[in-house]
């Protein structure tokens, strides 16, 4: 099992946005400032097996990667869902393996190992630090990120063959519900 970095598009930007026809008068309070919310990079979490591959775990981007937040999060899943989802008949004879990271290696995650699932390579025995020799990082990993950032292309086919009777029906009620809006004087839902 092993943690990459997904680098994401950068998709933020700051200053005012509104819409208007320019006829409309727009009150400053009415005017959006975004907040920034989304991470520019997230942190995925899974492991392989002759099997397949656990469930992706996505690390708060908030989070600091602790041994309880590991074990917590991502370990305790792994062993306890992923590993008899893909060995149903014999999770226990599944040998687990993790990289140097210092929430693999604290006692913490240690002891949880030797309780839950003692079938995995102690750190003193672990392979030199080396993407080379490591599946995850010198092959999933790289064609996962490859497939992520294809999806910034998918995501463009989509906006090409969107439909255009939902894009205009969206365009000619715009001014209705801006004069709902301006005759409330608040905030409106419409269907």
């Amino acid at each position: 099992m092993d943690e990459t970095w997904i680098t994401l598009d950068y998709c933020n930007s700051e200053g005012d946005y509104f819409y208007t026809d320019g006829v409309l008068e727009v009150p400053d309070e009415w005017r959006k400032k975004p907040v920034k919310h989304w991470p520019q990079k997230i942190m995925v979490a899974n492991g392989i097996c002759w099997n397949g591959m656990s469930k992706p775990y996505v690390v708060d981007g908030k989070a600091k990667v602790t041994a309880q937040y590991f074990v917590d999060n991502v370990l305790s899943p792994m062993v306890k869902k992923d590993i008899p989802r893909l060995y149903p008949k014999n999770p226990q004879d599944v040998m687990v393996h993790f990289d140097s990271a210092k929430s693999h290696v604290a006692i913490m995650t240690q002891n949880y190992m030797e309780a839950n699932h003692p079938n995995y390579i102690p750190h003193y025995q672990w392979m030199a630090n080396s993407p080379d020799l490591a599946p995850l990082d010198y092959a999933i990993n790289g064609i996962s990120k490859k497939i992520l950032a294809g999806l910034s292309k998918v995501l463009q086919g989509v906006c090409a063959d969107f439909d255009l009777g939902i894009i205009r029906r969206s365009l000619s009620s715009r001014e209705s519900r801006v004069q709902k809006m301006l005759d409330k004087k608040d905030h409106v839902e419409l269907d």
